[in-house]
């Protein structure tokens, strides 16, 4: 791991990967090479997403910087869903633990395919259409 990327996830992934330690790669929805953003440090069109029945898994492969550790949110541990944006896209910021050991901005549809999910840890009826407490980004 070079010293830009253990600088870099000072700024928030460090923490969430210490926190929420991924194994390998769960079986679910998959996203390859989107943007993620975790604190306040964005991983461009290198991060892969999945989408699984215990958690939001994550992993980030920066070039040059080699392969970071993965994290695996279990659904429980989101304590928020905030609309948002994120590339001028429409994107949800989630608050991971209580307390919070970090945030981590996705885009709509993987926020679509993981509200289900979310929504039965935490015990609600499944509305993936708008994150409960969240209005839509102007």
């Amino acid at each position: 791991m070079s010293i830009f990327t253990r600088a870099f996830n000072k700024l928030g992934y460090g923490r969430l990967a210490e926190r929420f330690p991924g194994a390998d790669e769960p079986v679910g929805r998959r996203w390859d090479r989107t943007c993620v953003q975790f604190g306040s440090m964005r991983y461009d069109w290198c991060v892969t997403v999945i989408v699984a029945e215990h958690g939001l898994w994550l992993q980030a492969r920066p070039p040059l910087q080699g392969v970071q550790p993965a994290i695996l949110v279990p659904w429980g541990e989101i304590r928020g869903a905030d609309a948002t944006l994120f590339f001028w896209r429409r994107a949800v910021r989630l608050t991971c633990g209580a307390p919070a050991a970090g945030t981590i901005t996705v885009w709509r549809p993987v926020w679509e395919a993981a509200a289900p999910w979310w929504q039965a840890a935490r015990g609600a009826p499944s509305s993936p259409a708008a994150p409960p407490g969240s209005a839509a980004p102007t």
